[in-house]
């Protein structure tokens, strides 16, 4: 139908129609077959296809002529006139031909031989009047009796039906899988959500890539009924809802109105909510279609939509020449058959079941759900049958098909992080000490100078041809002349301690560590004796390696140096300080089913220095629509040295459309150079002519904005929608507040037990719900749950403002399998109160931050007047960072390798700043227009959020590496700067004054 023209391209939604004309005969019987088919492409490069059969036939035509025989009905017109009469009895023998009609009363005996044709049969009396014309078609045996007076009815009814969606531009023939399941990457902000209700999930029963972003709390079990629903932001502005009350499966859309970066939804029945989700819809997190959140799953956002609603309405229309009694009409919907007879809708005015002729009677179904994202075909038939007062029944059928087929998006994500420190392998910091040093002068027991670990690899090397005096190998014997083979014998050991025993592959690397048999530590001096794998006492080589690691005079040996036929690759002291050349990383391949079908994981491969490792090894791992699945593999790499490393990751999936899936990612990390090239093993030809200068980089860390207070945080000025209250911890000693002593109240209860202590880091279960006795066992709660303390819970109702008064029980910490139901307490033989708490939440008392009511301080609130309060104070800190430098003779100018900043309050604790390669020189310098250098202060600027509730120390370390210009001498330079915050409390102010 396209006649070889340019494809027509078609977007979601659209309709393209092609015909074709052809000749068919009406004047035999004869069925016709129509086959069709179309195919398209997308940008999937997999494309589509679909096809149809349409059959239909040509009635037989009527009959021209008579038959040669009789019909077996009366003729079709009369006989030119009836016989006078019948003859009294029959003539004495058969004339010679037959009467021109029959007698009236058949003869008393046969004739003598049967007539040249047989008989009409006729009716015992004539009928009053001839048929108008002959039958269509002549019946297959004699009619049992005509009919007492002429019949002209012609029964014929026609099916037909109607479907629309509740989507008006979507026809119910164009309805397919929405093109992006993936709501959070729409163009346009979310202004409609669609969910359905799934009274048989819980919150646990989330599946959804939001991770903390969503929330979700039970409160009551849910109900297998119609529940209410309500939806709203995170400030109390509702929105339209429609349907407000649904049942299990049943759909409702919220209405978003203000673009919202979350949005609110609960659950309620008789008045009590029985669960409520909060969703980040900000397009930020990843929102996708049949994402679960708790009882509530995605159907549609926007135009991506997954299930629809359509509405059927079935008519029969008589097209016969008489009224028409309807007899039949039913339904079937995917195999369920309803009789609807009783609930059509006639046109006219005829008695019950009639209609006219051209009039129709009609019936309409709606609120049949339709999933798109589901493999399945929904078929819906309507079936009628009518009959006019005098004539044959007659029947007609139309059905409504289609299938869909969504097919399965899988999508691969791969993250790395470095054991040895537990940071991302994005941040694996340079190894910054190369000699192995455990000696900490600040620790008066020199014992613990000794090393825990120490590191080698086997390179197969000979003895070296001098000997070292300081660490090195201090005495070594080559007992072969021929180069020591790839596979040999290792032991390590000192007098009676054996530190490593084992067979060893070259270029493979072992750990020695402490005999726990003899119970000695590793010391400065290790025995080594390289050896025939087979035969210990086929000594190829020994040697005694001085390792210098715990030595107060002398320097250890250096990282990713080799001694003998040892290469030294890395240490771990009795304080656990480290470095390693080679360690592990862990790379984590995150398989996430983004589409919204089921999928079955069946390929999860990484390739990692040429190596391919199969994390599923062999099993197929099925996953709902929004989950996902970890799958981990570790390696090891070389951190001595730059260099760069890929991991790259293939996973493929299948679903029920048998067209599967894939995805492939790839992660790239790099090692860093090391700051400063390690020693020479041995000494250089000639003493140099004078005594290396110092290359000094003498920083000035001034922090601005860490001057960070609590005087500008505001007291609450309208009831709160929610507390953050941080378990401080505590006794009713601790309260705090500005309340008049009737509106609040603690009391402890020491003989069920002591409440955790500030910094006990202990667990306790809290319970927070509504004063006044407006509260029993088995309501809905505020909060609820076990909460470590120095962490934060929130006393929330679901968007709506608090209750006046509000009271907080404290428990001790509940095991998993005794936490109560929801709404009620815990068992109080096992687990008897320790504190109740109770305050004044509306606001006409004063609420401030920092108010203390027991082991429960309040740190942040939330209201329709003024948004989110919170102590944790959101600052930027902004270091300038002044250099002068102590420069060798001859040197005015360094250029700065790397420098990186140590923090005990950022993620990552290491933060690398992008100055590498700037060139840093004096003030006198940098002012010099016609120099290259213009610089001589570092300004470094950073946004952290500082924890006001109780007073900290603020450290931050610097630490910067640089050459000099001409000769590349290393310079260094490292300083420390401390704050407590907040300024204005009292411990801080003392630890400030004395920080200076």
């Amino acid at each position: 139908l396209l006649n070889g023209t340019a494809p027509v391209t078609l977007e979601p939604g659209q309709v393209v129609c092609g015909e074709q004309t052809e000749e068919v005969s009406r004047c035999v019987e004869v069925i016709y077959t129509v086959s069709s088919i179309v195919e398209a492409n997308d940008t999937s490069s997999k494309g589509c296809e679909d096809e149809l059969e349409l059959v239909f036939n040509i009635l037989p035509p009527f009959t021209l002529t008579p038959s040669a025989e009789p019909s077996s009905a009366p003729t079709g017109s009369p006989t030119a006139s009836p016989t006078a009469s019948p003859t009294a009895s029959p003539t004495a023998s058969p004339t010679g031909s037959p009467t021109a009609s029959p007698s009236f009363i058949p003869s008393s005996s046969p004739t003598a031989s049967p007539t040249s044709s047989p008989s009409a049969g006729p009716t015992v009396l004539p009928t009053s009047s001839p048929t108008i014309s002959p039958s269509i078609f002549p019946t297959s045996s004699p009619s049992k009796r005509p009919s007492s007076k002429p019949s002209n009815a012609e029964c014929v009814i026609e099916a037909d039906f109607i479907c629309s969606s509740n989507i008006a531009f979507r026809p119910c023939a164009t309805l397919s899988p929405p093109s992006n399941p993936r709501c959070s990457e729409l163009a346009t902000p979310i202004i409609s959500l669609s969910f359905s209700y799934q009274s048989d999930s819980t919150c646990s029963d989330s599946l959804n890539q939001q991770g903390d972003a969503a929330e979700c709390a039970d409160l009551q079990p849910l109900v297998d009924g119609l529940v209410n629903i309500g939806c709203s932001d995170l400030f109390g502005t509702t929105y339209p809802v429609a349907p407000t009350t649904v049942g299990p499966d049943d759909v409702f859309t919220a209405i978003v109105t203000n673009s919202p970066t979350k949005v609110n939804c609960t659950i309620s029945s008789g008045g009590s909510v029985l669960q409520w989700n909060t969703i980040d819809i900000s397009g930020g997190v990843e929102l996708d279609l049949k994402e679960k959140y708790g009882a509530l799953q995605v159907e549609a956002c926007n135009d991506q939509i997954c299930t629809y609603q359509l509405e059927f309405t079935s008519e029969f229309t008589n097209l016969g020449s008489d009224i028409m009694n309807i007899t039949n009409a039913t339904r079937v919907l995917d195999g369920e058959v309803k009789d609807f007879l009783e609930d059509l809708n006639r046109e006219g005015s005829l008695p019950e079941y009639q209609i006219g002729v051209g009039d129709s009677a009609s019936y309409a179904e709606g609120g049949i759900n339709v999933d798109t994202c589901t493999t399945s075909s929904f078929l819906y038939s309507t079936f009628g049958e009518g009959n006019p007062p005098d004539g044959e029944d007659c029947e007609a059928s139309d059905d409504f098909a289609i299938s869909f087929n969504p097919q399965c998006v899988v999508s691969l994500e791969i993250d790395c992080v470095y054991l040895e420190t537990g940071v991302s392998c994005q941040d694996i910091p340079p190894v910054d000490l190369y000699e192995c040093d455990c000696v900490d002068p600040n620790e008066p027991d020199q014992t613990q100078y000794r090393p825990k670990q120490l590191q080698f690899g086997y390179t197969g090397g000979k003895c070296p041809p001098q000997l070292d005096v300081g660490s090195g190998v201090i005495s070594c014997d080559d007992q072969i002349n021929d180069p020591l083979p790839d596979t040999v014998h290792i032991s390590a050991t000192l007098v009676i301690a054996t530190f490593f025993e084992g067979v060893v592959d070259k270029d493979d690397y072992f750990l020695l560590e402490r005999d726990n048999v003899t119970n000695f530590d590793i010391l400065n001096v290790v025995d080594f004796v390289i050896s025939d794998p087979n035969d210990n006492n086929v000594i190829f080589q020994t040697f005694r390696l001085q390792t210098g690691c715990g030595a107060t005079d002398s320097t250890g040996i250096v990282l990713d140096q080799p001694y003998a036929s040892l290469t030294f690759f890395g240490f771990r002291c009795q304080d656990d300080v480290a470095n390693f050349c080679f360690s592990d990383v862990r790379f984590d391949q995150k398989a996430i089913n983004d589409g919204v079908t089921d999928i079955d994981i069946t390929r999860s491969d990484l390739t990692f220095q040429g190596q391919t490792t199969d994390l599923l090894n062999g099993a197929v791992i099925p996953l709902n629509s929004g989950a996902s699945v970890v799958n981990s593999a570790t390696e090891t790499i070389k951190v001595c040295g730059a260099a760069s490393y890929t991991a790259s990751g293939l996973v493929e999936a299948n679903d029920t459309s048998a067209i599967g899936c894939s995805d492939v990612a790839t992660y790239t990390f790099e090692t860093q150079e090391r700051a400063s090239n390690p020693p020479s093993q041995q000494p250089s030809e000639q003493p140099s002519n004078s005594p290396t200068e110092t290359c000094d980089i003498d920083i000035a860390l001034e922090c601005e904005g860490c001057n960070v207070t609590t005087n500008d945080i505001p007291p609450c000025l309208d009831r709160p929608t929610m507390f953050g209250m941080l378990f401080f911890g505590g006794n009713c000693s601790n309260t705090f507040s500005l309340q008049l002593p009737n509106q609040t109240n603690c009391t402890d209860f020491f003989e069920n037990g002591a409440i955790p202590e500030p910094g006990s880091n202990e667990t306790s279960y809290i319970m927070a719900v509504i004063g006044l006795g407006l509260w029993t066992e088995g309501n809905a709660t505020l909060f609820e749950g076990n909460v470590r303390q120095s962490t934060v819970y929130y006393i929330y109702r679901n968007g709506n403002r608090l209750p006046s008064d509000t009271i907080v029980y404290t428990f001790p910490e509940v095991a998993e399998n005794d936490i109560p139901q929801p709404g009620f307490f815990p068992d109080p033989q096992l687990y008897p109160p320790l504190q109740i708490v109770e305050f004044h939440a509306s606001c006409s008392q004063p609420i401030v931050l920092f108010n203390q009511f027991g082991a429960h301080q309040i740190i942040q609130f939330e209201n329709a007047a003024q948004g989110n309060v919170t102590i944790l104070e959101a600052t930027e800190l902004n270091y300038d960072i002044s250099v002068p430098i102590t420069f060798p003779t001859g040197e005015d100018t360094i250029r700065v390798s790397s420098a990186q900043l140590i923090t005990n309050y950022t993620v990552p604790r290491l933060v690398t700043i992008p100055i590498s390669g700037t060139l840093l020189c004096s003030e006198e310098v940098a002012a010099d227009p016609a120099t290259e250098c213009n610089t001589s202060e570092i300004a470094v600027s950073f946004g952290v959020t500082l924890n006001l509730a109780v007073p900290q120390t603020y450290s931050t370390t610097l630490f910067v590496v640089g050459r000099t210009l001409n000769s590349g001498q290393l310079c260094t330079g490292l300083e420390e700067d401390e704050f407590c915050a907040p300024t204005n409390d009292p411990i801080c102010e003392e630890i400030n004054q004395n920080l200076g």
